[in-house]
């Protein structure tokens, strides 16, 4: 059986006011992004926070991002005075060929995708190289 390998990030047929697309299999993990230098038109000092999210989550980020966001905020104080720009979702299954990771801007538009600021999805790995990260279960959030 063939890998039904997705390419193309699912975007929204509509405008609902949200940002996020909602994704069409299960989300597995949100990392947002957040500019910490964000009055100097320079995308190059950034701090990630990843989400690992359940199966049952809502699979459209728009509907739980702004509790992740204050719960986030809470725990990172030294995040407020950045600027939280965007969010890659990675959902499905990279193994089987069903899943993807896309990045989408906090822009009100979920009918397109957008490119990340850092000029490409960041990994936990690389957190260091640009400002650093933190990494949390849904659970610990909510």
């Amino acid at each position: 059986m063939p890998k039904n390998t997705i390419t193309d990030a699912p975007v929204d047929d509509e405008k609902d006011g949200g940002s996020f697309a909602t994704m069409p299999k299960d989300i597995s993990h949100v990392t947002f992004y957040f500019d910490l230098t964000p009055d100097d038109l320079e995308d190059d000092e950034f701090s990630f926070v990843k989400v690992e999210t359940p199966d049952a989550v809502n699979d459209d980020l728009d509907t739980w991002y702004e509790d992740a966001l204050a719960e986030i905020l809470a725990r990172n104080p030294e995040l407020a005075d950045g600027e939280l720009v965007g969010a890659a979702i990675k959902f499905g299954s990279g193994k089987s060929g069903s899943g993807g990771e896309f990045y989408y801007d906090l822009d009100g538009d979920s009918t397109d995708f957008d490119f990340a600021p850092t000029g490409g999805l960041v990994q936990a790995r690389e957190y260091a190289g640009y400002g650093g990260g933190a990494e949390y279960q849904y659970g610990d959030l909510f």
